[in-house]
Order: structure tokens, then C-alpha cells, then sequence
């Protein structure tokens, strides 16, 4: 059983808990509503988009209910100021792994829009993919417990380092695609669709390149408390991406007027 020793930190961990789960309730609405938009348009794009939004906020919600039962625990046993939030060590890994699926889903929906829909591209992504999800599971991480000798917390940064890599391959492939596409097209509209997908492209690589600073910061000292000021960066860039995916791809009605005026006269971009 993981066993941590440092007690759950109003101050610094109650936040990151704030912030995973307003950032798992708005995600988690925009994918209703692009859902919604998929049951309207029957088109396989926006099914993909709103699996990739569900996948996100999932992980954000398990990000969330992970240290929600940290902070139990901790209320719980803190005149023992020792406890074993054993799925708290679970939730994180969990969390990222969940990002996994996001991202297939994302690439599934560019292909959709930006190439010529052959799904077949995503194959080496989804081995990738999967090869990084096993790494994220091993002992040697350090998840917010105390790592044995032999198990340096930097293991941690560097499965976090290939995690960040593979993530930033994928952004800024799909990113180029969007920029691309919103370079080639004529309309106005329809270009700054474009521009705000590939713009949520950039905003998720700095969404684990917060993650990734967090980490670092551990590894410099692992006695320090965690969930610093990068993580809800990082949740707030996770969501400003998830609304400009929607805002991009939807196209929704007061977007276009700002627009154009005219622009509820354009067919979706689906």
C-alpha cells in the first residue's frame, strides 16, 4: 500500500482540486453540446471531436476525485498525519492515460476535416499511444508517494518527458493541417475556424508543458508539497483549448455574426 507522509495542503492542493473540477464540468458540457451537434449533423467529425472532449474532461475528472480522496483521507487520519490514499497514486496515471484517447480522437477528427479521411493514418499514433500509456504504470514513477532509493522521482519526468514529446508531435501536426487549411480557404469565417482549432493545438502543448514543469519542480525537491502554480495553468489552458475546438468546428451562431453579419447564411464546416 502507498503510504505518503506529507499532510494535504489547503493552500496549495485544494486549488488544483478547484480547478480539475471546473475545468471537468465545462469540458464535460461542451462535449454535451458538440454531442448534440454530432445527433443534428450526423457526420463522423463531430462524433470524433466530442469523444476527444469526453476523454479530456474525464481525465480531468479523475485528476480531481483523486485528490478529493486525498483530501478525505487527510480529514479523515490527519491526527496521524500519516495515510494511504492508494487511489490517489492511481488517479494520476489514470488521468494521463485518458489524454490518450483524446488525442487519437482529435487526430481521427483532422483527418476527418484537414486530409483525405483515411483513418489508417492513425495506426502508428494509437501504437505510440499505447507504448507511453504501459510507461505511465510503472513502479519507478514517483505518483505522490515516497520513492524507494532505487526509484529516483526523476522517472517520473522522464516518462513525462516522452509523454510531453509524443503530445507535441501530435499538436503541432494537427496544428500545421489547421493553419494549412485555414491559409488555403477564401472565406472568412471558415478561416478563422480554422485558426482557432489550430490555436487549441498550440494550447494543449502547453498544457503538458505546465504539467511537465510541475514535475520538475518535484524532482528538484521532492520534499515539497506539489500542484504548483502550473498545474492550474494547466487546467485552465486544457479548457480554453476544449472551448476553441468547439468554438473552431461549431461555429456557433454569435461567432459567426461577429464575424461576418451575414454568416447564418453559411453552411457548417462539417
Amino acid at each position: 500500500m502507498a503510504v505518503k507522509n506529507d499532510i494535504f495542503i489547503f493552500g496549495a492542493h485544494f486549488p488544483a482540486m478547484l480547478f480539475e473540477f471546473v475545468t471537468f464540468i465545462a469540458v464535460f458540457l461542451i462535449a454535451i453540446i458538440v454531442f448534440r451537434k454530432w445527433r443534428e449533423r450526423r457526420t463522423i467529425a463531430t462524433l470524433y471531436l466530442s469523444i476527444a472532449l469526453f476523454s479530456i474532461a474525464f481525465a480531468a475528472f479523475v485528476a480531481f476525485t483523486g485528490l478529493f480522496s486525498w483530501f478525505l483521507s487527510w480529514i479523515e487520519m490527519s491526527y496521524m498525519n500519516v495515510y494511504s490514499p492508494t487511489y490517489y497514486t492511481l488517479s494520476l496515471p489514470i488521468g494521463y492515460c485518458l489524454v490518450i484517447p483524446y488525442d487519437i480522437f482529435l487526430i481521427a477528427f483532422s483527418i476527418q476535416i484537414f486530409l483525405d479521411k483515411n483513418q489508417r493514418k492513425i495506426i502508428p499514433f494509437l501504437i505510440s499511444g499505447l507504448i507511453i500509456g504501459a510507461l505511465l504504470f510503472l513502479p519507478a514513477n514517483y505518483w505522490g508517494v515516497d520513492p524507494e532509493p532505487s526509484d529516483p522521482a526523476s522517472t517520473r519526468v522522464i516518462v513525462l518527458g516522452l509523454y510531453l514529446l509524443y503530445n507535441t508531435l501530435v499538436y503541432i501536426l494537427l496544428a500545421y493541417f489547421a493553419f494549412r487549411e485555414a491559409g488555403r480557404t477564401t472565406h472568412k469565417l471558415h478561416r478563422r475556424g480554422f485558426q482557432a482549432i489550430a490555436w487549441g493545438f498550440i494550447g494543449n502543448i502547453l498544457v503538458f508543458i505546465f504539467f511537465l514543469l510541475d514535475a520538475i519542480l518535484i524532482m528538484l525537491d521532492p520534499s515539497s508539497s506539489g500542484y504548483s502554480i502550473f498545474i492550474s495553468f494547466a487546467w485552465i489552458t486544457a479548457l480554453i483549448s476544449s472551448f476553441l475546438f468547439y468554438l473552431g468546428y461549431i461555429l456557433p451562431t454569435w461567432f459567426r455574426k461577429r464575424i461576418e453579419p451575414n454568416s447564418h447564411e453559411v453552411k457548417d464546416s462539417s
